[in-house]
């Protein structure tokens, strides 16, 4: 019992709640709902010391030893609250953007936005998740530029991204090349001198497979190829059907090696789907070159497929069967997706 009662008097009125008890003889415990660690108790105005004069446990404060009949227990307890940061001068700059000079780093909240330049200017599509907004608040181009690490001018190096009001501009301003990826994977690369490759574009290159020569049928599909190159999700089955992974517009290249020993015609065509769709045709007048005609037939075009279509190389021959080479060299069959 140390401190006078009045030390409570010091804190607004408003910011705590006085309860007086008048003890029973002996009596320990006064129920009183409070905030443990925020409250003063006095008895008969002497402030009493917690832990070693009484506990408490949010609902009761408990003497460590009986009150007297008719001593004054008398128990504060105060309101909690936050107080706010307080922040000097220097602090505060730190929170605010000057006019002029100044950068900004961090992440726009989800439904803000940037608007860079005439703030006048009215947002075309507000509510379609544009995050940054960039005019020029006067000249007759917008450009951002985007400089290489360590440059020492905006511009001079690096990309720049522009706007007038006649073209839309995306310029590497060095000799570098200019990738755009997928998956982190380069899809088309520009390089410096202008070529554009296109590394995943859908392509298949197909040879003969076997050195001999076989008796087809007219009507039936070429079977003797084997894929040597397949990328771009382009896949052979069925040793000479080639199925595209994508809609689009295709180039079509295909050769096989006549070998019979008769006069007549034989001819190459393409079928999309089981259905035959081009032709390139050969008479043979009986010109034996030793003893029998050897002749490459080739056939090119341009089709449109959807994706999952598939192309296969198929004969027509008078007479038939017709005899034809599988020789690696003298038969191809590829595929090229131009768009």
């Amino acid at each position: 019992m140390t401190r006078a009662r009045d030390v409570a008097n010091l804190i607004g009125s408003g910011n705590f709640s006085s309860t007086t008890f008048t003890a029973t003889a002996g009596q320990t415990v006064f129920t009183i709902s409070h905030t443990q660690g925020f409250i003063q108790v006095f008895m008969n105005g002497l402030l009493l010391d917690e832990t070693v004069d009484y506990t408490s446990n949010g609902s009761a404060v408990t003497l460590t030893s009986g009150a007297a009949a008719g001593d004054e227990i008398e128990v504060v307890a105060y309101n909690t609250f936050s107080v706010g940061d307080a922040l000097n001068q220097a602090a505060a700059d730190t929170r605010y953007v000057n006019a002029s000079g100044d950068t900004m780093t961090g992440t726009l909240v989800a439904g803000t936005n940037l608007q860079v330049g005439d703030s006048s200017i009215t947002q075309q599509y507000p509510n379609l998740g544009y995050v940054a907004d960039f005019q020029a608040s006067s000249g007759s181009q917008t450009y951002i530029s985007i400089a290489e690490p360590g440059a020492s001018t905006l511009g001079n190096t690096g990309v720049v991204i522009g706007e007038d009001t006649t073209s839309t501009y995306i310029t590497q301003r060095g000799n570098k090349p200019i990738n755009i990826a997928t998956s982190d994977t380069n899809r088309i690369i520009i390089d410096g001198s202008g070529r554009v490759t296109m590394p995943s574009q859908p392509y298949g290159r197909a040879r003969g497979s076997v050195g001999s020569t076989v008796s087809h049928s007219s009507g039936a599909v070429i079977n003797w190829f084997t894929s040597e190159v397949a990328q771009g999700g382009m896949s052979m089955s069925n040793n000479g059907r080639w199925t595209v992974p994508v809609s689009g517009v295709y180039l079509i290249h295909a050769k096989a090696y006549s070998y019979d020993t008769r006069a007549g015609h034989a001819a190459l065509g393409i079928s999309k789907n089981g259905s035959p769709i081009a032709y390139t045709q050969c008479e043979f007048d009986g010109d034996v070159y030793s003893g029998r005609l050897d002749w490459s037939i080739v056939v090119n075009s341009i089709y449109n497929a959807s994706a999952n279509d598939y192309f296969e190389l198929v004969t027509s021959t008078d007479p038939n069967p017709w005899a034809w080479y599988r020789g690696n060299t003298n038969n191809a069959f590829e595929i090229y997706l131009l768009g």
